[in-house]
């Protein structure tokens, strides 16, 4: 192992120590298809069971179905890979975002970066299925799932931060809000665009994965 790669892996186990516990079952290789059929909760052996170590597990898994995924579908065709890969930006962007602005409008808590962390896991097997219809039909889209994303949009827009201690903080709360709502309305009407060019049943389909994680929002978030 030359001095480049070790430098590498000294600095992995430093930034994930989670995944570094000296364990039987940790000194395993991990391959992609060993992650796959462990799972997210029983890929804890590899990390612990920790809220850090779940979200760790959580990535490990994500990353193993984005492999297999992608290695399936661009031996049919490669271009559809990037196609996939235009559809997983905006719909970890909406989903993500929304758990962003769940932290700002609830007053913070881990609660929420931990489902960021574990957002990929999810969206990672939606996207498995729908790579398995690439190239999808093509379509018009459909109204009724246009609508919920105008509806999300006029919900987001409508948020307002979590009380501060003090007016100062309150400005920079307020201010840190309207940027990702700006950005997640962004991202909302260009997942409307794109779903405007597919069949109906996707387009709902699609919608569906991204506002799933709206449900803090719409829980704790119209105060």
């Amino acid at each position: 192992m030359n001095a480049l790669l070790k430098k590498i892996l000294l600095a992995a186990l430093i930034c994930h120590p989670a995944e570094a516990k000296d364990t039987d079952e940790s000194k395993k290789p991990l391959t992609v298809a060993r992650a796959l059929k462990l799972g997210v909760e029983e890929l804890t052996q590899y990390t612990d069971s920790s809220e850090a170590g779940q979200d760790n597990a959580a990535h490990m898994y994500a990353t193993a179905k984005r492999i297999e995924t992608e290695h399936a579908l661009g031996q049919r065709d490669l271009r559809q890979v990037i196609k996939l890969g235009y559809w997983r930006s905006v719909l970890s962007k909406c989903r993500n975002g929304s758990c962003n602005a769940a932290y700002m409008v609830n007053g913070g808590g881990t609660l929420y970066t931990h489902a960021a962390s574990r957002n990929g896991a999810a969206l990672e097997d939606f996207l498995a299925d729908l790579a398995k219809r690439m190239p999808l039909p093509a379509g018009n889209g459909d109204a009724k799932a246009e609508k919920e994303i105008d509806e999300i949009i006029a919900f987001l827009k409508k948020l307002k931060p979590y009380d501060s201690v003090d007016a100062e903080s309150d400005k920079r709360a307020q201010a840190d809000l309207a940027a990702t709502i700006k950005e997640l309305e962004e991202q909302w009407n260009g997942l409307k665009v794109m779903i405007h060019e597919v069949a109906a049943d996707d387009a709902r389909r699609i919608v569906a994965i991204a506002s799933d994680s709206m449900n803090w929002l719409k829980e704790d978030g119209g105060r």
